[in-house]
């Protein structure tokens, strides 16, 4: 693709639901393993941990999600209307799941008995695997090609599909992953007992991952086969591979416990995943109905687009990163806190 204006705007779409997938896709993990954490002392120990990691950054992360639905709305307005007319009970439990989830991480921690706080762990932890299933099921449901410029002629016929399933499941398997990963690091520099805990849980999630990957690959070849062959032919390929090497190399370093650059290795993976899909579609934002040049808005409203993400990522994008450095280097709180 050239670098034209609408190009550079829906690449910076693609960056901002990439930024959400991997810093919001940590939280999300987290959640699920504190679904999963089970009673006694080391499921409690490890969710004192999870407060612990993510009371610092959580709602920090729904800034790119924000900033990624103000861009498709101004720099795409048909695309916007498209695929919320198209997919809007995806999107719908997707939200609720959001709300939920934030909702009762709060109020567990004001809990006045334990029948309360372990009903809000229980909400916390399902919110936390049901919302990153259904905004990636929105996400297969527009790479399938079914979401339509107009009014649908069913709208579960739009939502449901072997790519919309195996999307939604790809992101749980990845956000499980990511998470563990970076609870080995948290556990590391603030309870050092819950390190293999998290390290075993990183491991088999990586191989949880590759397997609903590859269960994915041929959902998209029996639906979409236009996609895959796209993503081994075109300058997708690059992150295609990328999330090939980098997945197992993460893992393979967590093993032999080898404690540098995994988490990082593990963000690039993450990452190289939702690129890999947008490139592999591009030109189309809505696969063989609407491309990126039949979707832009004008060129003055493109380069003001262009402009406020520019003032996002020079302001925010500095004050995010001390967040996580002072976080994963200082800690901003302890845990018995």
């Amino acid at each position: 693709m050239s670098l034209s204006i609408p190009n550079l705007a829906a690449g910076t779409l693609l960056l901002a639901v990439t930024a959400y997938s991997v810093a919001g896709g940590v939280d999300f993990g987290a959640g699920i393993w504190d679904l999963i954490a089970g009673p006694g002392e080391r499921g409690r120990r490890a969710r004192e941990l999870i407060d612990h990691a993510m009371a610092p950054v959580w709602e920090v992360n729904n800034v790119w999600l924000a900033f990624a639905i103000v861009v498709c709305w101004t720099a795409f307005p048909p695309l916007f209307q498209a695929v919320f007319l198209n997919l809007y009970p995806l999107f719908t439990l997707a939200l609720i799941g959001l709300i939920l989830r934030g909702a009762f991480f709060a109020f567990r921690h004001i809990a006045e008995n334990p029948r309360e706080h372990r009903a809000a762990d229980l909400v916390f932890g399902i919110s936390s695997v049901l919302t990153p299933f259904f905004f990636a099921a929105c996400l297969g449901a527009i790479a399938s090609g079914r979401v339509t410029t107009g009014p649908p002629p069913s709208v579960w016929e739009m939502c449901i599909s072997p790519m919309s399933i195996s999307f939604g499941l790809v992101s749980v398997a990845a956000t499980a992953w990511s998470g563990a990963v970076f609870l080995v690091g948290d556990a590391r520099r603030a309870a050092p007992d819950l390190v293999d805990y998290f390290r075993s849980r990183a491991l088999w999630a990586t191989g949880i991952l590759i397997a609903v990957g590859t269960v994915a690959l041929a959902a998209i070849l029996f639906e979409r086969p236009q996609l895959l062959a796209a993503m081994f032919t075109t300058p997708a390929l690059v992150f295609v591979l990328a999330v090939m090497v980098l997945t197992p190399a993460a893992a393979i370093l967590i093993w032999r416990r080898v404690f540098r650059w995994y988490r990082l290795l593990t963000v690039a993976g993450v990452g190289s995943l939702v690129v890999a899909w947008g490139v592999a579609q591009a030109p189309y934002l809505l696969p063989g109905r609407l491309t990126i040049d039949q979707a832009a808005s004008s060129q003055p409203a493109l380069i003001l687009v262009l402009a406020v993400a520019a003032a996002v990522v020079l302001v925010v994008g500095p004050a995010f990163g001390l967040l996580i450095y002072l976080d994963q280097r200082t800690g901003l709180e302890s845990p018995e806190s």
